[in-house]
């Protein structure tokens, strides 16, 4: 826990400066041999890890980034524009630091059919996300009306089934 300290004693009309006894969640992280507090909770897949040098970290980031769809993405940039109140892409994209394309093109995902994003949210299996990358989601767009991309969808659908037979293993069925 890190102590908060109070606001400045002329602030307070010359009241005396004191610690504010306001626990605030932090952890630390190794990274580049030195030692980083960050403010907030730590992540639940890492409660369990004592010292959380580069590998873990690392190892981390990129659990997230399988698990991570490019729908969540869109959603999440989306909240971003809505909390923030930012009118354009390109405020958000400065605000955040990403490539002007990355935005534009996450964003472009919400103008999937609503049953599509559904699907998505709620097959979050490795090879549902593994196969619907970013690309082919923004392929389905590409096809025209909303009735043509459900019959693409549909076919992209078996071949992703087709597909996680090859990463299934023998254990897990099917």
């Amino acid at each position: 826990m890190v102590p908060l300290r109070a606001l400045p004693a002329k602030q307070f009309g010359g009241l005396k400066r004191r610690p504010l006894r306001a626990p605030t969640p932090c952890y630390s992280r190794w990274s580049d041999r030195r030692r980083e507090f960050i403010l907030g909770e730590k992540p639940d897949a890492l409660k369990g890890v004592g010292s959380l040098h580069n590998k873990v970290w690392k190892q981390y980031q990129n659990h997230l980034d399988r698990t991570t769809t490019p729908l969540d993405r869109a959603q999440f940039y989306a909240r971003q524009m809505e909390a923030r109140k930012l009118r354009s892409t390109a405020a958000l994209e400065r605000l955040l630091g990403e490539p002007t394309l990355r935005v534009w093109r996450a964003l472009k995902l919400l103008d999937l059919p609503q049953p599509i994003q559904q699907y998505l949210d709620e097959h979050r299996q490795p090879e549902v996300v593994r196969y619907f990358t970013e690309r082919k989601l923004l392929e389905l767009l590409k096809v025209g009306d909303a009735r043509r991309i459900g019959r693409r969808f549909q076919e992209m659908v078996a071949e992703a089934e087709k597909e996680a037979g090859v990463w299934r293993s023998p254990e897990n069925g099917k």
